[in-house]
């Protein structure tokens, strides 16, 4: 039997570890804990790649998600979350690669329990094709490529809609067309999508970027 998954228990501020607990503990007593979030973003085609998170997930099943996102576990620093990038879209990502955006604090009970969370956001400018990915099955449902403008529209109201270009992970060389409304998402918090698709826009206009 496998041990359960630990992480560092950290002070939100500074993110200096304070303890180390089981991932279960963390979430069921809310403690403060890091996680990685990339966002790959397509210069060629001025898009985002999403993630359709798995059936199986506990928190959020078949919601669209950032490209990748993962727990750092105890002793990781937050740019080995790029490891995500294999074990979630089924292709290597060099870390040197990594974009760092910012650190923002998340809070919310939603997902695996009362989620207290120390985001270290990331980009990576990945010009490939979506079909070029191979997400595992039991990690990713499929992946969905939205022109950053069309992501800006459908996050300004509910009623909104985008075309976007999207495979499954059981057909990952098979791509096509689909629509996606804000109720696709992942439930966000404190504006956090908004803040990444305005960031997103930025970087893939070469200007500079802002505090998340």
């Amino acid at each position: 039997m496998s041990k359960p998954e630990r992480l560092d228990v950290v002070n939100p501020a500074t993110g200096i570890t304070i303890a180390t607990r089981t991932r279960s503990d963390v979430h069921r007593e809310g403690l403060w804990h890091q996680v990685f979030h990339c966002l790959v973003l397509r210069p060629e085609s001025n898009s985002v790649v999403l993630q359709r998170r798995a059936a199986s997930k506990a928190a959020f099943p078949l919601k669209l998600d950032l490209s990748v996102t993962g727990h750092l576990s105890t002793g990781e620093s937050p740019a080995d979350g790029s490891r995500e990038f294999e074990e979630e879209l089924g292709v290597p990502l060099d870390p040197r690669n990594l974009i760092p955006v910012g650190v923002r604090l998340l809070a919310d009970d939603n997902g695996e329990g009362r989620n207290r969370e120390r985001v270290h956001l990331y980009f990576a400018m990945v010009d490939r094709p979506l079909h070029s990915y191979r997400p595992p099955v039991h990690e990713v449902d499929g992946l969905v490529e939205i022109d950053v403008q069309g992501l800006l529209e459908v996050l300004a109201s509910p009623r909104n809609e985008a075309s976007v270009r999207t495979t499954s992970a059981t057909a990952p060389t098979v791509e096509r067309s689909a629509t996606v409304t804000q109720a696709d998402l992942v439930e966000g918090s404190d504006g956090y999508w908004t803040v990444l698709a305005v960031m997103a826009q930025r970087a893939l206009n070469g200007e500079r970027l802002l505090a998340i």
